[in-house]
């Protein structure tokens, strides 16, 4: 059953790609307007955070059916964290309270980090995109700390940063499929036999 289980990485990557990009413009001073506290529309994200999660709970399931644990628990936090943000977070205390949501945020992404980093087996271009998510919601969190607006500038740049290259494991994860002979910097893989199940945590 499990080498059956199409790979989840093209959708996963591809989700967390649209969400991270439309999270990451505002606050990178790209898009809307120039105003230091201006967020997007909670009606308008709603749809983006629907998706988000919705992609990403596929996506972590299917990873963990096809034993890719780290991919699992990666996709399922970030679908979680997307759910609370869109229909389920209430703000509690103000900034600073935000700030240690983020900044908590930015501690389990520092540990994926870490462990894809050392495994070597997930590939460079997610090491590097979990590495500037990491950077990314520091900003933000230290942002909700000391209220300096060069921390938002900064945090979605790198947020619009770890976009892109999520768009980039997306899209060669998925063009694998049609072009097996061709190598991809940065993506790492093997050639599964069909109904094998593939190892830890490999596509």
């Amino acid at each position: 059953m499990n080498g059956n289980v199409a790979s989840p990485w093209p959708l996963g990557f591809g989700v967390l790609a649209i969400a991270l990009w439309m999270l990451s413009v505002i606050p990178a001073g790209i898009s809307g307007l120039m105003d230091l506290g201006a967020v997007p529309d909670m009606g308008a994200m709603h749809g983006i955070f629907m998706v988000a999660m919705l992609g990403l709970l596929i996506a972590g399931i299917a990873a963990f059916l096809r034993r890719e644990s780290w991919l699992g628990f990666f996709f399922l936090l970030w679908s979680g964290l997307f759910w609370a943000n869109g229909f389920g977070f209430e703000r509690a205390a103000g900034i600073r309270f935000d700030g240690w949501f983020l900044m908590t945020i930015a501690l389990v992404n520092f540990y994926l980090w870490a462990a894809a980093w050392k495994s070597g087996k997930l590939g460079g271009a997610v090491s590097f995109m979990v590495l500037l998510l990491w950077v990314s919601f520091l900003c933000f969190g230290l942002n909700g700390f000391f209220g300096f607006w060069v921390l938002l500038r900064i945090g979605g740049a790198f947020g619009l940063a770890s976009a892109l290259v999520a768009f980039y494991i997306s899209a060669t994860t998925l063009a694998i499929a049609h072009y097996p002979d061709r190598r991809y910097p940065g993506i790492v893989y093997v050639d599964i036999q069909p109904g094998v199940a593939p190892g830890e945590p490999r596509l």
